[in-house]
This record gives C-alpha cells, structure tokens and sequence, in this order.
C-alpha cells in the first residue's frame, strides 16, 4: 500500500469544513429544485429539462434505433474535426454502456428506475450508511470491474495515436495535489507541459484498459478501484479489499444471491453496485484500513467523488488549462447534468471554442442554448466510423 500523507481535505470535512464544502457543491448545483423547466434552443425547439442533481426528463431514445442515420453523423462529426488540431474529449458514462455498465440518464439509465447513489456525507457520517454501500457493493463490484472496453473506448485510443485528439499546456504547481510529496516530486521532474487526451466523469478505467494512457486522461470524479482510509491518507487496492470483505460476510452473501440475479443488466448500478431487496445490513463488518496506527482504525472510502463532494481543485486547474489550449471540445456520452463536467463545456462557449456534442439524448448544453454542434448517435458505432473516415475507408 501506497501511503501519500494525511488526508487532510477529509478530516476538515468531518469538522468544521463540512458546511463550506457543501456550500461550494450546492453553487455548482444549479439543479436544487425537483422541477421541470422549458428553456427554447436557438432552433426554437422546446425541451424539458431537469433541476434536480437525481431528477431526469423524458426518457432518451434507445440508440440503436438512431442507427439508420449513423453515416450522415459520421459525415458531421468527420467534417467537424477538420482545421482542427487540438481537440479536447469529455467523456460520461454513455461511452461504457455498451460494455454492460448502466448510466444514469439514458435510455436505460438506473434514475429511471428509481436509483439514488450514495452521497458522499451519507457515507461520511453513519457506518450503518457505510454497511449498506459495502453490502451492495459485494453482490455489484466484480461484475463492474471485469467489465471490457467497447468500440468507443478503442476508437478514441486510435484516434489519439493519429493525433487526432489531445492538448498540450504548460505544467503548474497548481496542477499536483497540495501537501503529497509524490506530487512535488512529478512537478519538479516535470517536462514543464502536460499533455492531456480525456477528460473522462467516469470512474471505471475502461479507457486505461482499452490502451489509452493514464497520464494523458484526468478522471474527473477518481477511480473505482482504489480506496482511500479517511484517517491516515493511505491508498489499498479495492480488489484485496473485497476479499477480506466477501470472506468476513461469506453467510450474508449466500443468503442474499438467492435473491439477485446479477446476470440481469437490471440489477447493475452504474456506481458498481446492485440493487438488493434487503434493507436490513447491520450485519455487514466492513474491514478497517490495515495502515492505521491511530487508536481507532480508519474506515476505507473509494477513491472517487461522491455525489455532494467537490472535485479537487489541483485537478479542476488542470481540466481548466486544457480546455483552454484546445481548438475543439468534443463531448461523447454526457448529459453534463452536473457542473463538474459542465463548467468546462460552459468555459469553452464563453471563448468561442468550437464544441461538438455526440450523446443519445437531450443535455444541459443544449438546454441553455449554447452553440454547440449535436450528433444524436450512438457512441461506439460512430466513433469507430469516424476512425474509417480518418484512414480513408
């Protein structure tokens, strides 16, 4: 285990810095109101869209209905790219449904099915909050982690060995994370640039597995396989602690797989959960950081940004000077529901920067008339199109 120095951001949160962290996330927020709302697009077209942060409008049509018209989206996103040299990827979770991993807002997205993910001062706060995470986890997690690339994700692969897509920006301090001596050390071996290919909302490596390389991707919202302890800072692996987990809670396993069927797509959560019928996990023993040497054992939280938390700023500064030095931002699966992700979007409109849109579905940009280009296609088909198109097929 990798120990990075204390986590002090999680300690101040559990004290008084817990009211200004949520603050700062409820004025990124802007959807506090379970409402719809009209907004009118510049083609006058009226569309309902969504305020609050787990709500969602009109369910988006299946995307393999949108397929008869995949070569006239090839064609626009194909000439889209051209006199373009430095194009910046956004990508959200409707890149990885076609490797079995349910989004959010899509078609078959889990909110439509009544799915609220944990918040991140829920899992803060009560272990009872933590037992049902890890429970849920335990029936959900192996199937999410052994899920496999699909055509989107090996098409951008191809495209950034192309040169199709990526930045390059000067380094910065700002861009490490404060107080790690890890990260003193990369910026004082630093090139003094960064290159940057993804900016991804996605927390499940499925671009690292398909070949992309993770220094050149910034995941937004963390990494699904790795855990943090809330006490000492120090990084485990998820993998071993699933393990301890699963050995600790062998009976309750047993008894609750008699009721799920994790086959069914239907079961699976897009946070690497399951859907259980039980509410009752005050069983569950959740293992304890093995690195802690403080009186009371730390408790382990995925490395990722929970609904309610904020993006760290060190990686927010790096998205920001990315966007800034693209020539084109291009967004593949999002909804840019939430503001992490949207804010760069919004940053890129305000600098004129071209941007283009390919997601199945209605998205935020579109429902504050930004000027954007909108492909209505589904991802991995027009992407692995658009590569042909590249190499002249």
């Amino acid at each position: 285990m990798k120990r990075l120095g204390l986590a002090a951001p999680y300690l101040s949160l559990l004290t008084t810095g817990r009211a200004l962290a949520f603050q700062h996330c409820a004025s990124h927020m802007k959807f506090s109101t379970k409402v719809m709302r009209n907004k009118r697009t510049k083609n006058g077209l009226r569309m309902l869209y969504p305020s609050g942060t787990h709500s969602v409008g009109e369910r988006p049509p299946d995307p393999n209905e949108l397929r008869k018209e995949l070569d006239e989206n090839i064609d626009k996103l194909y000439t889209w790219f051209q006199n373009k040299s430095n194009i910046l990827c956004i990508t959200g979770a409707g890149i990885s449904t076609e490797s079995g991993i349910p989004d959010y807002r899509g078609h078959n997205g889990s909110y439509h099915k009544g799915h609220k993910p944990m918040v991140h001062d829920e899992f803060m706060k009560k272990h009872e909050n933590r037992q049902r995470y890890w429970g849920r986890g335990m029936l959900g997690w192996r199937d999410f982690a052994k899920a496999s690339p699909n055509d989107g994700h090996y098409a951008l692969v191809q495209l950034e060995t192309m040169g199709k897509i990526g930045v390059t920006f000067e380094d910065s301090k700002d861009f490490y994370r404060p107080d790690c001596e890890e990260s003193e050390l990369n910026f004082a071996f630093s090139a003094g640039y960064q290159r940057m290919n993804i900016i991804t909302q996605n927390v499940d490596g499925l671009h690292v597995k398909a070949g992309s390389k993770r220094g050149q991707i910034t995941e937004l919202h963390g990494r699904n396989d790795r855990l943090r302890c809330m006490t000492c800072g120090s990084y485990s692996c998820r993998h071993s602690f699933h393990d301890d987990l699963d050995r600790l809670n062998e009976q309750w396993i047993k008894e609750q797989r008699e009721f799920v069927e994790l086959s069914k797509n239907s079961e699976l959560r897009p946070d690497g959960d399951a859907f259980i019928r039980t509410e009752d996990y005050s069983s569950i023993k959740v293992p304890h950081c093995r690195d802690c040497t403080h009186d009371e054992m730390g408790f382990l939280k995925p490395d990722v940004v929970f609904f309610g938390d904020s993006v760290p700023k060190h990686r927010v500064d790096r998205c920001y000077a990315a966007v800034d030095a693209a020539d084109g931002i291009l967004c593949i699966g999002s909804s840019l529901a939430v503001y992490s992700a949207y804010r760069f979007v919004q940053r890129a409109a305000k600098q004129g920067t071209p941007i283009a849109i390919l997601n199945v579905g209605e998205t935020r940009a579109e429902a504050n008339a930004l000027d954007i280009l909108k492909v209505e296609a589904p991802a991995g088909p027009t992407l692995q199109g658009l590569v042909r198109r590249f190499k002249g097929k």
